[in-house]
């Protein structure tokens, strides 16, 4: 099995309007810079697609509801008209229709063909980008062409603060003005009263624009007339300035796209030179990475900010882009190793939510630090507390106070990228400070018993099963960290102790405390049966086996079909628990046998509820030495995205999903691992792929691998 392929494997292209699935479809043309994205949706307008532009970390919380990183005044709109009829593909089909995403430059470019009821035929090539030179710049132009017959076309665009998504209107425009003749502003405040923001809007390519006074959406208003064979470009910059922005003008009258384009070129080489991957012989797989890394890097902050990578990354409204354990699992360990400044953003993010992750475990009545299931700006849990079923049915959503995990694989990251990176600054100010106070977490947490130390009513990665104790994931985290806690004092009491002293100080941590966690550690129940399998939590063992294969072929979940009684008492997994332990932490995954028992015993039971869970089992079967294996859950793992697999495209493409892949492709098929402090490859290359090339980072310093 190859992916499918198309041509460049440097291009994300579609030659075909899918009406249907417009909004999935628009979401994987997402153009962005980490401090903002824009969807892919069409300038001219179209029915049930949503504009949507994200500014990192610009959380808006509507009344008596939970933040949300809802869409800011849009800036893509562009009404047209061809000889007095609207130029809307979903009013009239084009006889032509191209989109392609340049991942080298994060360009995306739209060609349509069209020809209206009483019109010639009209050639509209549209251009979009986000600069990476200025972060709150964005551009587009679009050039028509007159192909049979004169026209004469109308342009209206300007800034529009009506745009509303599913949360409802988030920003109330507060005033605009005319800069000049062919730029406008617009102030809007967000309904919270916590962010001000200021677009700026300039038009080229038409003299004698007319504006158009309107407080929600000011905008400007020209004609021009094609002769047959003629072509004119209409070109749109704008600046997004915020409260959490320094503030910027406009580039200098005269800019166009190309400009802004060449000018973010440099940016989009120094970060490839990082993640080059190549794959010969699977022209489709090479195609998947280098958009997964793109849209990765696209949507990650490119300096420190009160935003993160969300699950949906900056293309779509899903989770609200609340930042999950995903980003520290999923996506951190990929930047760890091609973009190292990208992922300690990440973890100073983290850090910086310590003052909620305090919060939170105090609210639970313990000490150190508990982190946000769902985190948002300010470090507080953000997770409802009530959902629905995809029947409809209400339901108590649990993972906020019961998916406890999340604190250890954020210090899991940290410890990740302290590794492979050697940034000790960074590791003495604030991840050790993580990585002790999470430790203060779970000697808090722990019940200690006379068979050993519990960690009870909890929700493990497999979160079909809900209330359940020892979990195998949750206990072996708590205990490695726990270990590596009372390890990173050891390394700082050497290369720092004035900084240990004062961190212990701060967390009110004795040496004592620091003597006991190795010891807890060593407590922590975790079971296994006498095949050497471990048991994913306690009492998973005696339940009632399922046959997966009985349901299949479906794209919904098994617990949405058998109902969530029934499906706490059948050995069902939503997604890799006890196997994703076993990748992470070494000191289990390689005792000899360990993962592939696991993997056989929990893959066949597990039916890939999540996102998160088919690139890992890749991850898996790579280890293990099933490259064949490992590539069909890689195929399946791109097609989440590529093909809407899960069939929720439109709320935006999975970070985990996307990272994973990259993952896989690198830490699996690579079998890239730190052996002591050396990295080395290990491949595991499917029979089809005549090489695997990438680069990565050690150490600040750049490697280059070609596997056959």
């Amino acid at each position: 099995m190859m992916l499918r392929d198309r041509s460049s494997t440097w291009e994300y292209r579609e030659d075909r309007l899918l009406a249907d699935t417009a909004q999935w479809r628009a979401s994987l043309f997402t153009v962005g810079n980490g401090h903002l994205g824009t969807v892919g949706s069409f300038e001219e307008g179209f029915d049930g697609l949503v504009p949507a532009t994200f500014i990192n970390g610009l959380f808006v919380t509507p009344p008596g509801d939970l933040p949300v990183l809802g869409a800011v005044p849009e800036w893509t709109g562009m009404g047209i008209t061809i000889d007095g009829e609207p130029f809307r593909l979903d009013r009239r089909s084009p006889a032509g229709f191209e989109r392609t995403l340049n991942l080298r430059n994060g360009v995306m470019t739209r060609t349509v063909i069209w020809k209206g009821a009483e019109s010639g035929v009209v050639k509209a090539v549209f251009r979009r980008t986000a600069s990476m030179d200025d972060p709150g710049l964005v551009a587009l132009d679009v050039t028509f062409t007159a192909l049979t017959e004169p026209l004469t076309v109308m342009i209206e665009a300007g800034i529009d603060a009506t745009i509303e998504g599913p949360f409802g209107a988030l920003w109330d425009a507060t005033g605009w003005k005319q800069l000049d003749a062919d730029s406008l502003s617009l102030d809007a405040r967000s309904i919270d009263g916590v962010h001000n923001l200021s677009v700026d809007c300039r038009l080229a390519g038409l003299e004698g624009w007319v504006v158009l006074r309107d407080q929600m959406h000011p905008r400007f208003h020209g004609t021009f007339r094609l002769e047959t064979g003629a072509s004119r470009t209409i070109t749109k910059l704008v600046r997004y300035s915020s409260s959490i922005w320094a503030d910027r003008r406009l580039p200098p009258p005269g800019t166009g796209v190309d400009e802004v384009i060449a000018r973010s070129e440099p940016y989009w080489s120094r970060r490839w030179e990082t993640s080059r991957i190549d794959v010969e012989g699977d022209p489709g797989a090479e195609r998947a990475l280098r958009f997964a890394a793109f849209h990765v890097i696209a949507a990650a902050p490119p300096t420190e900010s009160p935003g993160s990578i969300g699950a949906r990354l900056l293309s779509g409204y899903g989770y609200r882009h609340h930042v999950f354990w995903d980003t520290d699992v999923y996506v951190v360990p990929y930047l760890t190793v091609s973009q190292p400044d990208l992922a300690r953003n990440h973890l100073h993010y983290r850090h910086d939510g310590l003052g909620g992750a305090r919060r939170k475990a105090a609210r639970f009545g313990r000490e150190g630090a508990f982190y946000a299931w769902e985190a948002t700006d300010t470090g507080d849990d953000a997770t409802p507390v009530w959902g629905h079923l995809a029947n409809g049915d209400r339901t108590r959503i649990w993972t906020g106070e019961l998916e406890e995990h999340i604190t250890a694989c954020v210090a899991w990251a940290t410890d990740h990228y302290h590794r492979w990176s050697g940034d000790d600054g960074f590791m003495a100010r604030s991840g050790a400070e993580m990585m002790l106070d999470g430790a203060k977490y779970w000697a808090s947490r722990l019940e200690v018993e006379a068979d050993g130390a519990h960690i009870r009513n909890v929700i493990g990665p497999n979160e079909y099963h809900v209330h359940v104790d020892d979990s195998f994931f949750t206990n072996a985290m708590a205990g490695w960290q726990l270990r590596r806690a009372a390890d990173t004092a050891g390394w700082l009491e050497k290369t720092d102790p004035t900084r240990l002293e004062g961190l212990l100080k701060d967390l009110s941590i004795s040496e004592a405390d620091l003597g006991a966690y190795a010891d807890l550690a060593g407590r922590i129940v975790l079971r296994r049966n006498v095949d050497g399998v471990w048991e994913e939590r306690d009492g998973f063992f005696d339940l009632d086996p399922v046959d997966l294969d009985s349901f299949r072929p479906t794209r919904r979940s098994l617990h949405d079909l058998l109902g969530d009684a029934r499906t706490q008492q059948v050995q069902l997994v939503k997604q890799a628990d006890v196997l994703m332990a076993l990748v992470l932490l070494e000191e289990y995954g390689d005792q000899p046998g360990a993962l592939a028992a696991a993997f056989d015993y929990y893959a066949p039971i597990t039916d890939h509820g999540s996102s998160l869970s088919l690139a890992m089992h890749s991850l898996a079967a790579s280890r293990i030495g099933r490259p064949e294996v490992a590539y069909e859950y890689f195929a399946r793992a791109v097609g989440i995205d590529h093909d809407d697999a899960m069939g929720r495209g439109g709320q935006g493409m999975h970070a985990a999903a996307q990272g994973g892949i990259l993952q896989a492709a690198i830490y699996g098929f690579g079998g890239l691992r730190l052996q002591g402090d050396v990295p080395q490859t290990f491949a595991q290359l499917p029979e089809h792929w005549i090489s695997l090339g990438f680069s990565f980072v050690h150490n600040g310093v750049r490697h280059e691998r070609l596997l056959k």
